[in-house]
């Protein structure tokens, strides 16, 4: 099955969304028509793990230490 849109599922388009302004930063286009090409690049290259990468830091950054009691 191929990504066409993100209609049924949201919460990929936030980690897209999310991978692509940690690694683009000013420079990230973040509509659905470049977030599925990355998507693409993405399982293509076998790396779609980067996205939950990008999620776990992210986490960090917003919420501090995760090995803090």
């Amino acid at each position: 099955m191929e990504l066409q849109n993100f209609n049924l599922n949201p919460n990929l388009r936030e980690l897209l969304a999310n991978y692509c302004l940690i690694n683009y930063e000013e420079n990230a286009i973040i509509d659905d028509e470049h977030l599925i090409m990355e998507y693409r690049l993405l399982e293509r290259n076998n790396e779609l793990h980067l996205l939950f990468e990008a999620e776990r830091l992210d986490n960090y950054l917003k919420d501090g230490n995760e090995f803090r009691r």
